[in-house]
């Protein structure tokens, strides 16, 4: 088949250019132009979906920064904040924890690449710590762990390019700059990631330095700090920044470990005195290096950066600290700035306790336990168990001691007790004798509490003028009996349980004795005894009848209260049937929540609403030939079978009815 090619239309422009025999030119694109776009393809992959293109950009990125570092087209900070972009949503869509450890690593280990230009190097850091406080809000809780390790790691291997540097002042002062734009900036963008800043700064710089490093270059790092103390308005960060940065130094110096291990032993005996510094530690005299007997030398433990799982320890060097730096930096911080008299306070408190330090002594932590004098902790602890026992026994009587007892002990309580000696009159005294030193000492002390009860109740003759006044005492004094004989009765509950087996022997012994003794007539009473038996007994005032201008009130329980309620409630409103004569019904008495079925209600249906019913709708009810007008299921929208792909004849629309 032969294809033609449509004619070309040529335009007057053209033809004259033709003629003179020159050829079109395109525009010049910059340099600096076609380098962004490269660094958009670039991000692009970084970001991409694929892991195979991610991490192949990811192994190329190493090589191009040290060829573009070389160039005449040298890194700006902008060119690091859209790289930036790209590293940030390869770490996001990173899944795993070793996976992520690595690309952490990966890209901290980037800083080293740039051929030993440190000034890109501390761009790259620069536009990570900026892009990190941007995107700070944007992170979720699933993700905020691996990001806070990529801080950590990206602050340890600058800290690393710094220490091959040999500490240099300069870059030192490009660093801080540089922090005090982005993560020490006055008022942060990203409070999370200043904390977690100000937690692991000084503890990468250990790390990183491992030991070689002065007093003088830590306190180059440590001047910004100071005076973010003294500059941020954040109650948050500056207590941050005082704990975990000024304290930290602190606590990690010689005098801060003495302190801690001091402490730790002074814990670890229960603070037996009152004072640490009476603790003194006493060298054992054993010498490892004079032991010539031990000729195996243990294996060393591996050490780490991290803390991992197993047996793994952290090596955290000394950092050297030099307190008349901080001291100056916080004297020149009052002199020259205006504070409130809230933050001037904080820092009065911190001068006082570096000089404390500067004079050899460590100025933190507990020094003093208050301590009781007297007794010690684990005697007023037996005292007040002790007091809790004898309270509980007051209260609860020896019913509870008899309640106590099991049955191997209660069946010896009654073996040591004769009961052919038992009577009436001297049952009591016989089951106190059979009873523990114990428990007769609280059946005695029971006896004198309800005597002294009983006695305090008096009778006094009352004229007929106070008899209103003597009934409205009375009406409040048998409200009281009435609840404190509920009270013995619930009492009373328990005492019955432990003396049920020995009261009911005591019963049948009693009663074998009854029958075998019988009722003598008793002797003609004297008339002395008669007059005595006269007498009127001595009572406690509620045995005795009512006299004039006395009146007794019965006081119903609450529950008595809503029965009573609730009978005349349902009296009130009845409810008549309609269906049945009058005389057949019966109200329902009692709680409203009881229910009664009534089967007499039932009635039959009557022929003439039957008739009317038929009248009305003369139709049959049910029909079972009749189809029914509409389909309850809902149509399908397409025609047809249920199955789509099905190939069928055509039908009509919900033609299955």
């Amino acid at each position: 088949m032969v294809t033609r090619k449509k004619p070309v239309k040529r335009t007057a422009d053209v033809a004259a250019i033709d003629i003179d025999g020159e050829e079109p030119t395109q525009p010049k694109v910059p340099k600096e132009l076609l380098v962004v776009a490269q660094e958009v393809k670039i991000v692009r992959a970084l970001a991409c979906n694929d892991v195979t293109k991610r991490n192949r950009q990811i192994r190329k990125l190493r090589k191009w920064f040290k060829l573009r570092a070389n160039s005449s087209f040298s890194f700006t900070e902008d060119d690091f904040l859209r790289i930036w972009k790209g590293l940030y949503y390869n770490m996001w869509m990173s899944d795993k924890p070793l996976v992520q450890e690595e690309l952490a690593e990966q890209l901290a280990q980037m800083v080293d690449s740039f051929d030993g230009n440190t000034a890109c190097s501390l761009s790259y850091f620069s536009a990570f710590m900026r892009t990190m406080c941007q995107e700070w809000f944007g992170i979720d809780q699933w993700r905020m762990d691996k990001f806070l390790m990529l801080v950590r790691r990206m602050l340890r291997y600058v800290l690393r390019l710094l220490k091959q540097s040999k500490w240099s002042t300069e870059l030192i002062e490009a660093f801080n700059n540089s922090m005090l734009q982005s993560v020490l900036a006055d008022q942060p963008k990203s409070r999370g990631l200043t904390m977690h800043y100000l937690d692991v700064f000084f503890e990468e710089l250990a790390k990183a330095a491992d030991g070689e490093i002065t007093a003088s270059q830590v306190n180059l790092f440590l001047r910004p700090f100071v005076n973010y103390m003294g500059t941020q308005r954040d109650a948050k960060l500056v207590a941050q920044c005082r704990t975990r940065v000024l304290y930290h130094l602190l606590y990690q110096s010689e005098l801060g470990r003495e302190y801690s291990e001091k402490y730790n032993a002074w814990k670890q005996m229960g603070f037996p005195t009152a004072s640490i510094d009476d603790i003194e530690k006493h060298d054992s005299g054993f010498d490892e290096e004079d032991d010539e007997g031990n000729t195996e030398e243990e294996p060393q433990r591996a050490t780490s950066l991290d803390p991992r799982a197993g047996n793994v320890d952290v090596h955290m060097p000394e950092l050297p600290l030099n307190a008349d730096c901080v001291l100056d930096e916080l004297q020149t911080l009052l002199r020259t700035n205006e504070f409130n008299s809230k933050r001037r306070k904080g820092l009065r408190k911190l001068l006082q306790i570096f000089e404390t330090y500067k004079n050899g002594e460590f100025p933190l932590g507990v020094r003093t336990m208050p301590k009781v004098e007297g007794t010690t902790l684990s005697e007023l602890v037996e005292q007040k168990v002790a007091d809790i026992e004898e309270m509980e026994d007051e209260v609860f009587g020896t019913g509870r001691k008899l309640k106590k007892l099991n049955k191997s002990k209660r069946k010896r309580l009654l073996q040591s007790i004769n009961f052919e000696e038992v009577d009436e009159h001297n049952y009591d005294d016989i089951i106190g004798k059979a009873l523990p030193p114990e428990l007769q000492k609280k059946v005695k002390r029971n006896a004198k509490v309800r005597s002294s009860i009983n006695n305090a109740w008096v009778v006094e003759e009352v004229n007929d003028a106070e008899g209103a006044e003597v009934a409205k005492v009375s009406k409040v004094a048998k409200v009281a009996k009435v609840a404190k004989e509920a009270k013995k009765a619930n009492k009373s509950k328990e005492d019955k349980e432990g003396k049920e087996e020995t009261q009911t022997k005591l019963k049948a012994k009693k009663a074998k004795k009854v029958e075998k003794s019988q009722p003598k007539a008793e002797p003609e009473a004297k008339p002395a005894d008669k007059k005595a038996a006269d007498a009127p007994k001595p009572t406690n005032g509620w045995e005795s009848p009512l006299e004039a201008g006395e009146e007794e009130i019965f006081v119903p329980s609450r529950k008595q209260q809503l029965k009573q309620v609730n009978s005349t409630l349902q009296k009130s409103t009845p409810q008549p049937a309609k269906c049945l004569p009058p005389q057949a019904s019966t109200p329902q008495t009692g709680s409203a929540k009881r229910v009664q079925i009534q089967i007499k209600r039932n009635s039959f249906y009557p022929k003439s609403d039957y008739y009317r019913q038929l009248k009305l709708s003369p139709a049959l009810p049910y029909d079972a030939d009749r189809l029914p007008g509409k389909s309850a299921l809902k149509p399908h929208v397409m025609p047809g079978p249920i199955n789509p792909n099905y190939k069928g004849g055509k039908r009509l629309f919900n033609d299955t009815l």
